[in-house]
């Protein structure tokens, strides 16, 4: 027999550091622009206790909710984003061959839907050539 884990519910969901991040990007807004709690959560239609769950990271904002907490502190969305490196030389190499297996996949299809033998032939043909270049 199975066991089966709880993973809805609260316990699932905890703060992340990104969460906790946004939260306190969103209190330092919010008393730079001389808001209270209260002042916001009316200019955004929400409770004042959901923006304090905000600025503590324990409720996520939506893409949309976090355009107009944006738009009511009038900062641009990366204010709410902690800075970070992109992603190195490894990791191009991963999405290359990420992009290659997707355009095999691709390809594989197109030439099972090749009916004509003639057609398919040109397109063996080509493949080969493709091949022979390297």
């Amino acid at each position: 027999m199975r066991e089966s884990k709880n993973t809805g519910g609260h316990e699932a969901r905890k703060p992340t550091d990104a969460d906790r991040f946004v939260g306190q990007q969103l209190r330092q807004g919010r008393r730079e622009m001389g808001l209270t709690q209260d002042g916001l959560a009316q200019l955004l239609g929400v409770t004042f206790q959901q923006i304090q769950k905000y600025e503590a990271g324990h409720s996520r904002m939506s893409a949309g909710r976090l355009r107009e907490v944006a738009i009511a502190l009038k900062k641009p969305i990366s204010y709410f984003y902690e800075p970070f490196e992109p992603m190195g030389k490894k990791s191009q190499a991963a999405e290359t061959r990420l992009r290659v297996k997707d355009l095999r996949r691709d390809a594989k299809k197109l030439i099972e839907q090749i009916a004509d033998a003639d057609d398919l032939q040109a397109a063996v043909r080509l493949l080969q050539a493709l091949e022979t270049s390297k």
